[in-house]
């Protein structure tokens, strides 16, 4: 878990120690020295998924959305789609 600071220096912990601490303590992490704390310009900093993909539009299984609703599909056109459901028709 991150927590930002007031002065806007953060720290992490998990959620197990941030709970644990009364208010007190959170009041007394605003005194933190720079050894304890990082400066953060970036608002993605950390992200969940550790690495950032960008999108290939070569990938052959990606999905293409199809803007038209469902009655402006063709019944022959439903069928060839590999995503077809017989409800669909």
């Amino acid at each position: 878990m991150i927590i930002q600071l007031p002065n806007g220096r953060i720290i992490e912990c998990s959620v197990e120690q941030y709970l644990s601490l009364s208010d007190d303590e959170i009041n007394d992490l605003n005194g933190l020295g720079g050894v304890y704390t990082k400066e953060v310009g970036n608002p993605f900093y950390n992200q969940f998924s550790g690495t950032q993909e960008k999108e290939s539009d070569e990938d052959p299984e990606r999905i293409i959305e199809d803007s038209r609703s469902l009655d402006e599909i063709e019944s022959s056109e439903k069928l060839e789609d590999p995503y077809f459901h017989p409800d669909d028709v």
